[in-house]
Parts: structure tokens; C-alpha cells; sequence
């Protein structure tokens, strides 16, 4: 379908108005009594429900599916919803804070950012995009960055991010300015390394008899070889949160399917041996036959 403006405009104005009447007296008393705060879990939530829903789609194909096409509208609507949500409470503390000023920043800063397109700046790879976006983002932060100063490579990762995704841009910033192996077989001779010290601390120390120090110990050991295996995801080009996603939903399925045929024995997975659960698994596999 091309892009109609006129229709487009209508249904953001539709949708404004409509979370604004939800809002305003004589409203929902559930999205009146609302806050910043009280929402927050609800990003969260729906950003994560989206995230499941662009995991199925790896094609053009995948989008024509009926009900993925659905679940895609769906839950682009509840993370819009939280936007706007959050638009309209930020108005009432303060009419210029508003859906309007988001929106219209937004635009400015696109157009800024991409003068390749708006301006007469030459580009020849994605690449020297993402190097112009850097650059033009420095300078309207007012970072010098051949001056001396206080600020850290690190200055601008938000310290609320998920454990992985800040972790990967950890490594871009270090990466950046020089701190970073020449090729992967630096980071994949450290994975070895840190997965040596996590057997030591662990054969050391078994978790039937681990003291909190201990464990703390183990903890820290468990998280270099995450870090290590983070920067050899950098080096791939790999998203270390999409690709333990795609673990958890294979292993969900080769147990879903452990699950469906103990069932046909008359079993569940608590009356089963590890052995009987194991000869299933490996089936799931496709390493044996039944």
C-alpha cells in the first residue's frame, strides 16, 4: 500500500485525541491515575513483546503471514501507546513538553544526522554513515574530542540498559578508540581463558558447599567469559541478545517436544529418568532414531 500522508496524519490525530479523552475528567480512572513512574514496567514489557514478534521474521515472506502480521500491529501499537502515554502526561506538567515537540525534535534530528540525503555531504558505505551520525551527535553535544577533558569513552551508554546491549557498546566505544584485538583470535584465546578459570573456581568450589564469598568468586568468573563471548558477537557483527534468543527457542522446542512424547507414554517430566528425558532430547536433535 503507498503511503498516504493524509491518512496517516488522521490516525496519529485520532489516537492523540483518543488518549487524551482517557485522560482528561470524566476518563478512564486506570490511565488517569497513571505516572512516569508507573509505567515503566509496561515499556519494558511491551518492547520485549515486540522483540518476540520480530524474531519470526526473517523474510519478506514472513510478514504476509496472517496472524505474524497481527501480532506485528499489535504490539507496535502497545509500545506507541506507552509513547504517547507518556506525551500526554508530560503536557499536563507542562503544555510545551508535548507528542508535537517529541515528533517535531525527532524529524530535526534525522534531517540533521542524515545530510547525506537532506544535503550535499557524500557517502559511500553504511559504514561512513554511522561514522557521519557519531560525529554530527558529538558535535551537538558540544564534545570536543581533541580537547583534553573529564570525558570517558563510555560517556553517553545509558546505565539502565540490559546487561548485554550495554555490553556491546562498551566494546564499540573501547573498540574505537584502539583498545581492541587486531582480528577474533585474541578474543577467542580469552574466552578459553576465562572458561578455564570459571571450571577452576567451580570444580574448587561445588555448589553444594559454596559460601557467598565463594560464589561471588564464581559469579565474577562467569561474567568474563559472557564479556569475552560478547566481543567475539562484536567481532561477527552477531547480536548476543538475538542469538541467546534463538538458543532459548530452540532448546524451548527440542523440550516441548521431550515433553509431547513422554506425555504419549502416559509420563510427565517429573515421573521420567534424566536418561528416559535424555533419549527424547536427542531425538529432538535428530541424532537418533526412534
Amino acid at each position: 500500500m503507498p503511503y498516504n500522508e493524509e491518512q496517516s496524519l488522521l490516525a496519529i490525530k485520532d489516537l492523540l485525541l483518543t488518549i487524551h479523552r482517557l485522560r482528561a475528567p470524566g476518563g478512564c480512572p486506570w490511565d488517569q491515575k497513571q505516572t512516569h513512574q508507573s509505567l515503566r514496567p509496561y515499556l519494558v514489557e511491551e518492547t520485549y513483546e515486540t522483540m518476540e514478534v520480530l524474531d519470526q521474521i526473517h523474510s519478506n515472506e514472513d510478514i504476509k503471514n496472517p496472524n505474524l502480521q497481527k501480532a506485528f500491529i499489535e504490539e507496535w501499537g502497545d509500545v506507541l501507546l506507552q509513547i504517547v502515554l507518556h506525551a500526554e502526561i508530560a503536557s499536563e506538567m507542562d503544555p510545551k513538553v508535548n507528542f508535537e515537540a517529541i515528533v517535531k525534535q525527532l524529524n530535526e534530528k534525522m534531517i540533521r544526522r542524515h545530510p547525506h540525503v537532506f544535503s550535499d555531504v557524500s557517502v559511500s558505505s553504511a559504514e561512513d554513515v554511522v561514522k557521519n551520525w557519531a560525529e554530527i551527535k558529538a558535535t551537538e553535544k558540544g564534545m570536543d574530542q581533541s580537547a583534553p577533558s573529564n570525558s570517558s569513552a563510555f560517556d553517553g551508554i545509558p546505565n539502565g540498559l540490559p546487561a548485554f546491549p550495554r555490553t556491546m557498546k562498551v566494546i564499540q566505544k573501547v573498540t574505537k578508540v584502539g583498545f581492541q584485538w587486531p582480528d577474533v583470535s585474541g578474543p577467542l584465546e580469552k574466552l578459553q581463558e576465562e572458561v578455564t578459570e570459571l571450571k577452576v573456581e567451580c570444580v574448587a568450589h561445588p555448589e553444594t558447599s559454596v559460601r557467598e564469598a565463594e560464589k561471588l568468586k564464581i559469579e565474577g568468573e562467569l561474567g568474563d567469559v559472557l564479556f569475552s563471548a560478547c566481543n567475539i558477537a562484536h567481532f561477527y557483527k552477531i547480536d548476543p541478545e538475538a542469538a541467546l534468543r534463538s538458543t532459548l527457542r530452540k532448546f524451548e522446542s527440542r523440550f516441548r517436544f521431550v515433553e509431547t512424547s513422554l506425555a504419549k507414554e502416559g509420563k510427565t517430566t517429573e515421573q521420567a529418568s534424566l536418561d528416559e528425558m535424555d533419549r527424547y532430547w536427542e531425538l529432538a536433535k535428530g541424532n537418533k532414531k526412534p
